[in-house]
């Protein structure tokens, strides 16, 4: 089996409001490139990919949006958001690790499958002391694909290089995750941390919904796989 988990909303978050870390980043670099402030307001980031993001803010200040613009946005993000988890860290959304070392007793491969870039989603990870939980050679990455479900061949083709095969578990916090499982043939366990998560994986037809990483999660993703 492999288990591919989402990062934010599903195995991270951070204390206190608005902005969060990778939301504060990306208007940085929005405002070091194109001088425009707030850049990212109105824009939904959960369930999004980092291609696709910087695409719409792109688009949304009126810049060209193609693939070199769109890698100068993300490597800006990327430096700023190394600068803001100085003062303003991610922790773990319940005992992830442990819930992953229980994956692994198990037989499972887990892997990631998140819409940061890669750079970015070691970071975060690290933030909340977690960088040593996952292998992130074993992950599909939000600079692999812009739709989500790419993100998560990526993934699943990672997995398969290393000799890891069998059925896939999508573990996520947004519609987008559910749908992205959907569309590899993968079965969907929400994890319903921030308010309204939980209707919102209930409607898009999770297959389970846990409150938070730890035993319970692995239990549903155990019985729906």
């Amino acid at each position: 089996m492999i288990i591919l988990f989402d990062l934010d909303g599903t195995v991270l978050t951070f204390d206190g409001g608005p902005p969060g870390p990778g939301r504060a980043a990306l208007d940085r670099a929005m405002r070091e490139l194109h001088g425009h402030e707030d850049a990212t307001e109105g824009l939904r980031l959960a369930g999004g990919t980092d291609i696709a993001l910087a695409r719409a803010l792109l688009r949304k200040v009126g810049a060209d949006d193609g693939a070199d613009a769109i890698d100068r946005v993300l490597a800006a993000y990327v430096r700023h958001l190394e600068v803001v988890l100085t003062t303003r860290r991610y922790r773990p959304i319940g005992d992830v690790a442990g819930a992953v070392a229980e994956c692994r007793a198990r037989g499972a491969c887990v892997g990631v499958g998140t819409g940061n870039v890669r750079d970015g989603a070691r970071l975060k990870l690290a933030s909340a002391r977690l960088e040593a939980v996952f292998d992130l050679d074993r992950g599909g990455y939000g600079g692999d694909a812009e739709p989500r479900d790419g993100v998560l061949r990526a993934a699943v083709a990672r997995c398969a290089a290393h000799g890891d095969a069998g059925r896939v578990v999508v573990v996520g916090d947004t519609e987008h995750d559910v749908r992205a499982a959907r569309a590899i043939g993968a079965r969907a366990v929400g994890v319903a941390h921030s308010p309204g998560a939980r209707a919102e994986l209930h409607a898009a037809g999770a297959d389970a919904i846990v409150d938070e990483c730890g035993g319970a999660l692995v239990a549903a993703i155990f019985a729906t796989a």
